[in-house]
C-alpha cells in the first residue's frame, strides 16, 4: 500500500462510463409536470473524491437526499481510510510495517481485518504456484515504480539476491492470536494486490449501512457497482492499456457486482522496447511479461483484486483455464501479443468498442 501523497500505487485500473459527473439531476428518471410528481423529490447522481491509498477514489450516489448522501460520502471515505492506515506500507506504524519491522524476531498481534487480508497469502501462492506472493515487497526500493521512479533498472544479481526473501510458506499466521510472524529477517509483506479490493468493501458496507443501495466506489482499478442508476444498470469499461486514459475497449452493463482491473500502463519504465511495470512474478522477481492486462467480475472487490492480480502473474492460458473451472469468478485478459480472452459467462455480456492499440 502506499504514500497518499503519490501517484497509484496499482497497476489496476477499472473505470465507470457515467454521463454525469457533478450533482446534476440524472437523465434516466422520468419527469412529468404533475402535482403529485412535484411533491416528490427527483433522484440526482451525487460525486465525491478523496485521495485514499496512493490513488484517487471516488463515489458516485444515485439518490434523492442531499443530506443522506453527503453522511455516505463520509462513511465510505472513513472506511477507506481505516483500511489504508491498517494495511500501508508507507505508514511506520500500520500493521503491515511493524510485522516487516519485526521479520525474524518475532509475532506481531494485528487488526482482525488485517489478518483476514494476509489469511489468503498460502491459497494465492498454492493456486498461483508460486507466481503471487505477498513477500515480494521485499523487492520494494529495488524496482522503482512509485515516486522514486528515476528511469533505472535493478541488475540480475541484486534481484537474485532479494529473492531469496520471498517465499510465502514463511509467513506464520496464528489465527487464535490474529498473530503473523515473518521467519526470516529482512522479509517484507506488501498488500498491494489485495488491500485495496478489501477497502472497497468496507466502503461498499459503510453506505449501504446508511440505506442507500445505489451507488459506485472505484479506488484506481477497483470497482463495485451497487444497484442502479435509476432505471438502468451502471456501465463501466475496461481500459485499452495502449490507448489514452479514457480510451474504452469493451463495455459492461453492471449491477451488485465487482469489475477490476490489473495493468501494466499505470507504473513502468521503458528499456530496449520492453516494458518493465510493478507486476512481479514473484518466482523470477521480474515483472510478468506476458500479459498487458486482466480486468475480473467478481461479488466482491476484495476477490476481485486477488484474482486480477493472480491472474495476471500466472500467464493467460493458465489463468484464463482457472476461470472457466472457478464458479463466481469471470475474467478478460489482454496478453503479450495485444490477443484479447474472455471467459465464458462474460462473452455475451460484453459489448466491444474497439480492438486494444499497439504498442510495447
Amino acid at each position: 500500500m502506499s504514500n497518499p501523497a503519490r501517484k497509484s500505487w496499482t497497476m489496476l485500473f477499472a473505470f465507470a462510463l457515467l454521463s454525469a459527473c457533478k450533482n446534476t439531476p440524472a437523465d434516466s428518471v422520468p419527469h412529468s409536470p404533475t402535482s403529485i410528481d412535484a411533491a416528490q423529490p427527483l433522484a440526482q447522481l451525487f460525486t465525491r473524491s478523496h485521495p485514499c491509498m496512493g490513488t484517487r477514489c471516488d463515489v458516485q450516489i444515485f439518490h434523492t437526499d442531499t443530506q443522506l448522501a453527503n453522511t455516505a460520502f463520509l462513511r465510505a471515505f472513513e472506511a477507506l481510510d481505516r483500511v489504508d492506515v491498517l494495511m500501508s506500507t508507507w505508514l511506520e506504524n500500520s500493521d503491515v510495517s511493524r510485522i516487516n519491522q519485526s521479520a525474524g524476531l518475532e509475532p506481531v498481534v494485528i487488526h482482525p481485518e488485517t489478518f483476514a487480508v494476509i489469511q489468503k497469502a498460502p491459497w494465492l501462492g498454492d493456486v498461483s504456484e508460486g507466481a503471487f506472493d505477498l513477500t515480494v515487497g521485499v523487492f520494494r526500493g529495488l524496482w522503482k515504480f512509485d515516486e522514486d521512479n528515476d528511469g533505472s533498472l535493478p541488475s540480475r544479481a541484486m534481484v537474485k539476491e532479494r529473492l531469496k526473501l520471498v517465499n510465502y510458506r514463511d509467513i506464520i499466521l496464528d489465527e487464535t492470536k490474529t498473530s503473523v510472524f515473518l521467519k526470516r529477517k529482512g522479509m517484507k509483506l506488501t498488500l498491494g494486490g489485495t488491500a485495496k479490493g478489501y477497502a472497497v468493501d468496507a466502503a461498499v458496507k459503510a453506505i449501504r449501512d446508511t440505506g442507500i443501495q445505489d451507488f459506485i466506489v472505484q479506488a484506481g482499478g477497483d470497482l463495485f457497482a451497487s444497484g442502479t442508476r435509476g432505471d438502468r444498470k451502471w456501465r463501466v469499461g475496461i481500459r485499452d492499456p495502449r490507448g489514452s486514459r479514457e480510451s474504452v475497449i469493451y463495455k459492461l452493463e453492471l449491477s451488485n457486482g465487482a469489475f477490476n482491473t490489473s495493468g501494466d500502463y499505470e507504473r513502468f519504465v521503458l528499456r530496449d522496447n520492453r516494458r518493465y511495470h510493478h507486476i512481479l512474478d514473484a518466482r523470477t522477481g521480474f515483472p510478468s511479461m506476458s500479459t498487458r492486462s486482466v480486468t475480473v467480475l467478481a461479488d466482491t472487490s476484495f476477490d476481485a483484486d486477488m484474482w486480477d492480480t493472480m491472474l495476471f502473474v500466472m500467464g493467460p492460458e493458465k489463468a484464463m483455464a482457472l476461470v472457466e473451472k472457478t464458479d463466481g469468478i469471470e475474467a478478460v485478459i489482454i496478453d503479450a501479443d495485444n490477443h484479447v480472452h474472455i471467459s465464458s459467462g462474460l462473452r455475451d455480456r460484453l459489448t466491444k468498442v474497439r480492438d486494444p492499440s499497439p504498442g510495447i
